[in-house]
């Protein structure tokens, strides 16, 4: 499960880099994912999801700007925030990849609730604590989502040995 998060030495502007960065390196774990798998329905799940963390990135850059940044946002190549990173390649099972996605949206959740906080304090002139916390409310549901399409992998997996392609789309 994800680590305790210690953020107080990060400023808000390099939490939402970090946040960015995040966003981004889901997205193209989704889309791995997409085209990874046989099952038409958890290929658009997983196509969903990569578009839902797009948006978030679009979230994230418009409270960059939104906050009077007159620069433009640079993400950077690692994040300071302790966020889990998601290994994922052909080389690791499909499951594993889940799980680990399980893991850094409730990750991700944790950290856009603390965010939402730090937001507070930093003295903006637009507080964007509402949708920070609705972020934060978008990666629990991302996290169901993987929940469900795990549960359904497992139970699955012992059928598919019987009907091989039970799953592949018309």
């Amino acid at each position: 499960m994800a680590e305790k998060m210690d953020l107080e030495d990060l400023s808000f502007e390099e939490m939402l880099k970090g946040a960015v960065k995040a966003e981004i390196n889901a997205k193209e774990v989704y889309e791995h994912m997409a085209d990874r798998v046989d099952n038409f329905v958890m290929t658009e799940r997983f196509e969903f999801l990569a578009g839902e963390e797009k948006k978030h990135e679009g979230f994230l850059r418009n409270i960059y700007k939104s906050v009077g940044s007159q620069r433009d946002l640079d993400v950077p190549e690692e994040t300071p925030v302790p966020l889990p990173y998601i290994r994922y390649g052909d080389d690791i099972d499909e499951s594993e990849i889940i799980e680990q996605a399980m893991d850094a949206e409730i990750a991700s959740r944790d950290f856009y609730r603390k965010m939402a906080k730090k937001a507070d304090d930093a003295g903006l002139q637009r507080n964007p604590k509402k949708l920070l916390n609705y972020l934060a409310g978008m990666e629990q549901n991302h996290y169901e989502i993987l929940k469900e399409e795990f549960n359904m992998m497992s139970e699955f997996e012992e059928f598919d040995q019987y009907y091989p392609g039970m799953h592949q789309g018309p």
